[in-house]
């Protein structure tokens, strides 16, 4: 009997321990999601009355946390809402922007997912103790132009040089191209050998981790590492909803968002405890599994994408098969703009015109470049630049 009840005391602790690993509540995610992509916030775009009333929203969240909160007015009736919870002065930035696309676009995943985990990142890590502030800030008119956090690094209410590092979340809660398979994406580990640790130690069999190169300066992350602040951007990535009608809160797996939530979680903490602050490299140090996953992520798209056009069934077979012997930033950078430009059709024209169909050029992969051509057409409303497209397409397929 003692040792049954031993058994059974270890089986209860480690219960209790399952269950408290995180507070993260997808309720309250649902809650946050939903009403910053109510139609009464007519998109939130950035300098309207529906921004407005979300950064009240978020000012009144953070007071009830116990936040200090402030507004950072810009111009054109756009502010950023920074919070800070603790009195370190040195912190972690955790952020994501609030703007949406205006009337008509709810803008749940892009990014009302983003800020609804910032809020309950928030919440949770001001209840830890930790040895470092959580300074939150939701930025606005992000998808102008980065307006929000570009105003913010170079008017920061809290000195950039105290800051750990800079976590922001963007486009959140749905799979990278409506694919069955869960990926959550990480990147900026690159920068910072200290913070790459940290990854590595939580990864899992559904975190992709890469070089933000690959997919270039299209976040809030990319002010602060022109200032050179360690940082991470967690993302799910485009869907086909991405910047359309059909980004709704009901369409986001709160679940799935909750269990990443946690992840990121363990990650700020553990940044938080690092003996010493995080350094940004001068020359980034890419992750070394960079090459193998994105291989895997085009053989997991055509395995599971059915409809593939031709010209991506072509590109993908040609780009797993360079990856295994070209190990150049080119190629890589290349892959992921195919990746991009199927996941995202609303701007696969320009990615198609001016850099895939090029590249297939170069490489005097004509048939190639061709049928890249022949998928661009049917992105390209303009009479002119279509029969351009079609001479083009008549030179490489006559040569």
């Amino acid at each position: 009997m003692p040792r049954i009840r031993k058994i059974s005391v270890l089986i209860a602790s480690l219960l209790v321990g399952l269950l408290t690993i995180s507070a993260i509540s997808v309720d309250r995610l649902k809650s946050h999601v939903t009403w910053l992509s109510d139609p009464a916030r007519e998109g939130r775009h950035g300098g309207t009355a529906g921004a407005a009333a979300a950064a009240d929203y978020l000012v009144d969240k953070f007071k009830e946390l116990g936040f200090d909160v402030q507004k950072q007015e810009f111009g054109g009736n756009r502010r950023n809402v920074v919070a800070k919870g603790g009195t370190a002065e040195r912190y972690i930035l955790i952020g994501a922007h609030y703007d949406g696309q205006g009337n008509g676009m709810p803008s749940a995943s892009d990014n009302a997912a983003g800020v609804a985990v910032m809020l309950e990142l928030a919440r949770d890590l001001k209840a830890k103790e930790l040895p470092v502030s959580i300074v939150a800030v939701a930025f606005d008119d992000e998808e102008q132009g980065l307006n929000g956090s570009r105003y913010y690094s170079d008017h920061p209410l809290y000195p950039l040089d105290r800051a750990q590092a800079a976590i922001i979340f963007d486009t959140m809660g749905r799979t990278f191209m409506d694919l069955p398979t869960w990926t959550m994406f990480v990147l900026g580990t690159e920068y910072s050998s200290e913070i790459a640790g940290v990854v590595q130690k939580r990864s899992g069999a559904e975190m992709l981790v890469a070089g933000t190169d690959l997919i270039g300066p299209r976040s809030d992350f990319a002010p602060f590492a022109l200032k050179h602040i360690p940082y991470l951007f967690f993302t799910h990535a485009t869907h086909k909803d991405y910047h359309g009608p059909g980004d709704t809160a009901d369409r986001v797996n709160y679940g799935k968002l909750a269990q990443d939530a946690t992840v990121i979680e363990q990650i700020v903490e553990d940044i938080a405890r690092l003996r010493a602050p995080p350094k940004f490299l001068d020359q980034p140090v890419y992750p070394a599994s960079e090459t193998a996953a994105l291989r895997r992520e085009l053989d997991l798209v055509q395995k599971e994408r059915t409809d593939l056009p031709a010209a991506y069934r072509m590109m993908f077979e040609d780009f797993k098969s360079r990856l295994q012997k070209d190990d150049s930033r080119e190629v890589r950078r290349v892959a992921t703009s195919a990746l991009l430009a199927l996941a995202t059709p609303r701007v696969s024209s320009f990615m198609l015109v001016f850099i895939l169909g090029p590249y297939y050029e170069r490489e005097d992969q004509r048939e190639i470049a061709a049928a890249i051509y022949e998928e661009a057409i049917k992105f390209t409303p303009d009479a002119s630049s279509r029969r351009e497209l079609d001479e083009k397409i008549k030179t490489l397929r006559t040569r």
